[in-house]
């Protein structure tokens, strides 16, 4: 485990969107776990996205952390501000209706799509050259429009 994986009283409030007052309550009523380190809550990345529903598995830290490469990989993530709960349901429509019409059945093709926090969602795409640069510039275009 490295710190990465730990996070403050801050950084759960800024994730969930809440106040550093309503994590402490959470704490208290036993809502959330964390451990005190030096005087400090701090909390796992892992234990945090479990509570909330988020996929444990991280693409980039797996992609980055990956040693047994036997083709040529590449990666493209953005994060999206979610500015509504519609337009941000319309992109992930859009979104998953592109690669299911021309990536779809690719091999070695990865798309993800997740809400990290009820203010951002993360796009990210993994897999051989030519797809990550076609589809990133086609997810690029179609966030000029978000």
């Amino acid at each position: 485990m490295n710190n990465n994986d730990m996070l403050t009283v801050q950084e759960v409030a800024e994730a969930l969107g809440v106040t550093t007052r309503t994590i402490r309550n959470y704490i208290a009523d036993g809502k959330l776990k964390g451990s005190k380190i030096g005087g400090q809550w701090k909390f796992l990345r892992s234990d945090l996205y479990k509570q909330i529903g988020i996929p444990v598995e991280n693409p980039i830290f797996k992609f980055l952390e990956d040693e047994n490469v036997s083709q040529i990989d590449a990666i493209f993530s953005v994060n999206v501000p979610i500015t509504s709960p519609d337009k941000i349901e319309k992109l992930k429509n859009e979104l998953i209706d592109q690669y299911n019409k021309v990536y779809d059945g690719g091999e070695n093709r990865k798309f993800y799509y997740q809400v990290i926090s009820p203010k951002r969602a993360r796009i990210t795409l993994q897999g051989p050259p030519e797809y990550v640069t076609n589809f990133g510039s086609w997810i690029t275009d179609s966030l000029r429009y978000y």
